[in-house]
């Protein structure tokens, strides 16, 4: 008889196996809620990667171009501030991108006391799930 009780509490119950089972399921779930966020922001950090290097790429550009007087643009930087005052992609561009279009906006913000004139450069993606990311940078005189 004192065998018999020993191999029973050996096992486990029903029970304990149903509590320990609810207690995995649980985990589980909540491990497995966290996957679609992860991606989520993977897939986010990459839009925003990509955009920072086109908006890198153009306002290097238009930083090189500078301006030569205080009332007039360079003409190189003149054709950069109209190309870019909206560009909008194709279709088939919008299938190997992660944005719709972009534009920029070229502003005088002023002269500085030694007369060298200071113009603020806006560049605006908009992304393909309508967000917006905006960079700016300053060009003056070279």
């Amino acid at each position: 008889m004192k065998q018999q009780k020993a191999i029973r509490r050996l096992g486990f119950t029903l029970l304990e196996v149903l509590v320990a089972m609810t207690i995995l399921g649980v985990a589980i779930i909540a491990v497995m809620r966290l996957f679609p966020i992860s991606l989520q922001n993977t897939h986010r950090a990459a839009e925003q990667t990509t955009v920072a290097s086109l908006a890198r790429m153009e306002l290097g550009r238009a930083r090189a171009s500078g301006v030569y007087n205080q009332d007039n643009f360079q003409p190189w930087m003149q054709n950069w501030a109209q190309q870019n005052a909206l560009r909008m992609l194709t279709e088939a561009q919008r299938a190997y991108t992660l944005y719709d279009s972009w534009r920029s906006s070229v502003q005088r913000v002023g002269g500085g006391p030694s007369g060298v004139d200071l113009y603020r450069i806006t560049f605006s993606v908009k992304l393909l799930d309508g967000r917006q990311e905006k960079f700016v940078t300053y060009v003056t005189e070279l």
